[in-house]
């Protein structure tokens, strides 16, 4: 039986067309990235997104959406000057964004955001030793969440200088008006504050490095506890007031 050309057109279109439909009544077809990352499919997370499955082409804006973060965090976290851009901004733009620090073995990138929104929204990840992220980044997540030790030590240790923002980081420090010592707080603050640098150096046991430098990057260069510095230095602070 010879089956007409009109026939073999007509079932063709059927198998093409009626398998795309019942793909995608199934869930199987997709004609477009949904950009919706996979959920936690067990534990005390259960249907949340995870973040771990964030991809390069996600925006900040999307991120925002997905995760429920404020999109300035997002943009300041990793010191993107222009506020019109926090929407559109792509995570892989990081890479060319940071690649000074990229040159020197210290990632900025897609993971440094997956592993900002996971522990700002305080849902479990994988810490990764070869991601870093911006100062901005560490400050928001320490201001805003309550972290554990072991966090804290990996975020401390895994922190990088955002491109052309030093004048800034310093401009921000000297609105630190109440005089308290803190993770952003830079030598140069503690010598305007009227602290002696002759004490300075007594309690930091060296000399006083760049005074631009925050006293914490300091602590976590010499591998020295923050607190066993903030304490002495608040106490000399006290003692202007």
């Amino acid at each position: 039986m010879r089956i007409k050309t009109a026939q073999v057109a007509i079932l063709v279109f059927v198998m093409v067309f009626g398998g795309v439909a019942c793909s995608s009544a199934l869930g199987f077809w997709k004609t477009v990235n949904s950009k919706e990352p996979i959920r936690y499919s067990s534990g005390e997370f259960a249907g949340e997104y995870n973040p771990d499955d964030i991809r390069g082409s996600y925006t900040f804006g999307e991120i925002s959406k997905l995760f429920e973060m404020p999109i300035e965090d997002l943009g300041k976290a990793f010191a993107v000057k222009d506020k019109s851009k926090f929407e559109a901004f792509q995570c892989k733009e990081l890479e060319a964004m940071y690649s000074a620090s990229s040159a020197e073995g210290k990632e900025v990138g897609t993971d440094s955001v997956r592993i900002f929104t996971a522990l700002y929204k305080s849902l479990p990840i994988t810490l990764n030793n070869d991601t870093y992220f911006p100062k901005p980044a560490v400050s928001i997540l320490k201001s805003k969440v309550i972290l554990t030790d072991e966090q804290l030590k990996y975020l401390e240790s895994h922190t990088v200088t955002p491109p052309e923002t030093e004048s800034a980081e310093v401009s921000s420090t000297n609105e630190n008006t109440d005089r308290i010592v803190k993770g952003n707080t830079t030598f140069k603050e503690l010598l305007d504050w009227g602290v002696k640098k002759e004490e300075i150096e007594k309690i930091i046991n060296d000399k006083i490095p760049n005074t631009s430098e925050a006293v914490k990057d300091y602590a976590t260069a010499k591998g020295t506890e923050f607190s066993t510095l903030k304490e002495p230095l608040q106490e000399q602070v006290d003692t202007l007031k």
